[in-house]
C-alpha cells in the first residue's frame, strides 16, 4: 500500500488549523469584552481614546460585536501588551459573561 505523504496532517498543523477556526467564529459584544478586560485595563483603552484619531475613537465607541481575528482587537491586544493566548483567554472569558 502507498501512502501519499502530501496528504498527511502533521498533530501540529490540525492544531493550527483548529485554533485558526476558533478564533474566527469568536465573536463578543463590546458590554463582554469591556467587562471581561476589568476597569484597569478598560482605562488603558480609555485612555488612548482621547489621544486616537477620530475613526479610531469611533471604533472604541461604537463596535458593537468585537471579532477575535478584527485588526481593531489585534491593536487593543499590542496596546494592552497581551499575548495571542490572552486574548484568546480574554474572548473565552466574556463569552461566558450573560447580562
Amino acid at each position: 500500500m502507498l501512502v501519499d505523504m502530501s496528504r498527511l496532517i502533521t498533530a501540529e498543523a490540525k492544531a493550527a488549523a483548529d485554533l485558526a477556526a476558533m478564533r474566527a467564529s469568536m465573536t463578543i459584544s463590546r458590554m463582554q469584552g469591556v467587562l471581561a478586560l476589568g476597569e484597569a485595563r478598560w482605562a488603558t483603552v480609555l485612555a488612548y481614546r482621547d489621544t486616537a484619531p477620530w475613526a479610531e475613537q469611533v471604533i472604541i465607541d461604537s463596535a458593537g460585536d468585537w471579532q477575535r481575528n478584527s485588526q481593531n482587537i489585534a491593536f487593543f491586544a499590542w496596546l494592552l501588551v497581551l499575548t495571542d493566548a490572552e486574548v484568546d483567554d480574554l474572548f473565552i472569558a466574556a463569552q461566558a459573561i450573560v447580562a
